[in-house]
């Protein structure tokens, strides 16, 4: 990766091994049942005409659940807790609307891949072994919900006071965000499910920098190279290595540097760093309490 190794290096090398005791145990399985190549009618329903979203959740193969239970719980259980209801340093994944957007893995697989997660633990699974843990997750909230169907208003289910001092306190919000600033209006420009997707993927919906017309997102990560003549360039990070760096420029170019000793220097920032640190320490009591009041600021 191109970012800082964070100090919780227990946690990181957890789920190293973690990945390992996954790729075993997979070896041994037989091979996983691959995600239909079209969606069935209603996203997340069984059946339907029109296209129209049927009333339960679609039910995944028996087997399918079956692998994704152990690669469950090597790959996402230290972090996420026993059956996905939260545990050491992640939220709960069967209230998450990631999860409950998700359809054959592939809304978690683009969350686990993303930077953010990336960050804190890298995923090394393929889109079948994925496909598996989506399929086992559902299961589970199929079994919360008692009726097979979970609505998005249960999201808000957190006390927006609580919400307000963790903003002001432990969560540290209010060093880059205010409610009156910022996030003015907020709960009218997004629903509630977005407010809290918003919370641990901030980047879900946003470009790169310089990906064409229109201003760079300055919210993306971006390298700043400095020569030996004190020039300094700026740019996304597209490879950093002890002999070269490469940085795609606000034209959408490319530019390469060799590297000897750590010249040029290279350094890399993330404006939303807080958002990458705070998932080692947010709680599902944390995220639903921080996710209710930022739904009161209309």
């Amino acid at each position: 990766m191109l970012y800082p190794v964070h100090p919780n290096r227990s946690f990181v090398i957890a789920g190293s091994l973690a990945l390992f005791g996954l790729a075993a145990i997979l070896q041994a399985q037989p091979p996983a049942t691959q995600a239909p190549s079209t969606a069935p009618a209603g996203r997340g329903g069984r059946g339907g005409g029109g296209g129209a979203r049927g009333p339960r959740f679609k039910i995944y193969p028996e087997e399918a659940v079956t692998r994704g239970l152990p690669a469950y719980n090597f790959t996402c259980g230290y972090c996420h807790g026993d059956r996905g209801k939260s545990g050491k340093a992640g939220p709960d994944l069967i209230a998450s609307v990631v999860t409950l957007h998700d359809e054959d893995g592939v809304d978690i697989a683009k969350f686990v891949r993303a930077p953010e997660h990336s960050k804190v633990v890298k995923i090394d699974a393929s889109d079948a072994q994925i496909y598996d843990i989506a399929a086992y997750l559902h299961s589970r909230v199929i079994y919360a919900s008692g009726r097979g169907g979970v609505h998005m208003s249960e999201v808000l289910v957190g006390d927006a006071n609580s919400g307000q001092q963790y903003f002001n306190g432990a969560g540290g919000c209010n060093k880059c965000h205010s409610p009156t600033g910022d996030l003015k209006g907020v709960a009218a420009k997004y629903d509630v499910a977005t407010l809290q997707e918003h919370i641990v993927m901030p980047r879900a919906g946003r470009g790169g920098f310089g990906r064409g017309a229109g201003a760079p997102n300055p919210t993306a990560p971006y390298a700043t190279v400095t020569l030996p003549s004190g020039e300094t360039i700026k740019g996304q990070p597209v490879l950093v290595t002890d002999f070269y760096v490469t940085l795609r420029l606000a034209d959408g170019s490319t530019k390469t540097w060799a590297r000897n000793h750590g010249v040029p220097k290279v350094e890399i920032t993330d404006p939303l760093q807080a958002h990458v640190d705070i998932m080692m320490r947010l709680n599902d009591t944390d995220m639903h309490n921080l996710t209710a009041y930022l739904a009161t600021l209309k």
